[in-house]
């Protein structure tokens, strides 16, 4: 078995938990016995997330601390003192405008680094970062992928919308330029100073399955796609937009996260998680398969797999070591236990 760095009983600190990834992250590290402190833009409002890690786990740990700006100077120096492990999940999602989005995401992922490196007991950083930092899905056309790409496409196209392209897509290049420029930031800055503790990346693509609290949190980030195959709602303009790639657990997900801190045989590592090819028509297939009564979108026609090939041997393995031996969550068994949720919503 690898060397853990970090042992139950430590304090982790996370940003950004009460979203679908960092709640996850949350739950698995309590699970396993850590303890964590958890930052929020406002802990008033995310009380609801305290409540529920109280009441599933008795004798845990969990705190959270007020990040109001993540772009702050010194913004967690303070919130930091004392942890062993640092996972910086929040990433802005919203807005329009890349000169004030692209920023914010760079200097919040700067931050994060940066009050690590002010804090002698923290051994190790886990950034989440996302497929699209690394490559735009491909279908039908093959594209190798390997631990050096970054997605300069994405960024050329999310500072600057392409004029004869569709403005439907400038969330997505947004998106690509803002992750794909914090995270080369992050290892530039890494590079650069050389600090005490290990870093690590995490570039998960679309995430499906189980949300933890769905009625405080909806339906969030890759969810929402799935939602819309389930209901029909917005799901012309989503089937569209979104092409064939792949996914991970939301599960997965977090625990692809804590390998990369726990664990001293993972070090300046990027871990793609890509589990399983997925389209639209996929999907639906399973909800039909699942619910024979219910009525959902016809298929979206001319679907092909997406031809990008990553290197994601690695993030199975480290998996793995989380996971007593067992690999990614097939699609199947994400989407039923996702698709269950979506059914008791009132």
């Amino acid at each position: 078995m690898p060397t853990l760095a970090i042992h139950p009983g430590a304090v982790i600190f996370v940003t950004g938990v009460n979203g679908l990834i960092g709640s996850h992250i949350v739950d698995q590290l309590l699970k396993r016995g850590y303890n964590v402190r958890g930052a929020v833009r406002d802990v008033e409002k995310s009380k609801w997330l305290a409540k529920y890690f109280d009441a599933k786990y008795e004798g845990a740990k969990f705190e959270m601390v007020a990040v109001p700006d993540m772009t702050a100077d010194g913004c967690y120096d303070e919130a930091v003192k004392g942890t062993a492990g640092f996972v910086h999940v929040a990433s802005p999602l919203n807005g329009e405008d890349p000169n004030v989005v692209i920023p914010t995401a760079i200097k919040g992922g700067l931050n994060a680094l940066k009050a690590a490196a002010k804090t002698p007991s923290i051994k190790r950083v886990v950034y989440t970062s996302s497929s699209i930092a690394a490559t735009f899905p491909s279908p039908g056309v093959e594209k190798i992928i390997t631990d050096e790409s970054f997605n300069d496409e994405g960024t050329k196209k999310g500072w600057r919308h392409p004029e004869d392209e569709p403005m439907y897509l400038k969330g997505l290049y947004l998106y690509a330029a803002l992750k794909t420029e914090a995270e080369k930031a992050c290892w530039k800055w890494m590079q650069e100073n050389k600090p005490h503790f290990d870093f690590n990346s995490i570039l998960p693509n679309a995430n499906f399955g189980k949300v933890l609290v769905p009625e405080k949190q909806g339906a969030p980030s890759t969810i929402a796609w799935a939602k819309s195959a389930f209901t029909g709602e917005n799901f012309e303009l989503i089937g569209k937009v979104i092409t064939p790639q792949y996914f991970i657990s939301t599960q997965d997900c977090a625990v692809l996260h804590i390998a990369a801190l726990i664990y001293s045989d993972v070090a300046s590592e990027r871990l793609f998680g890509f589990a399983e090819r997925f389209d639209f028509n996929k999907i639906l297939a399973i909800y039909r398969k699942l619910y024979p009564d219910k009525k959902f979108p016809e298929d979206v026609p001319g679907l092909v797999d997406d031809g990008v090939k990553v290197p994601s041997e690695r993030a199975e393995e480290v998996l793995r070591w989380v996971k007593d031996g067992e690999g990614w969550t097939r699609l199947e068994d994400a989407v039923g236990e996702m698709s269950a949720q979506f059914t008791t919503e009132t």
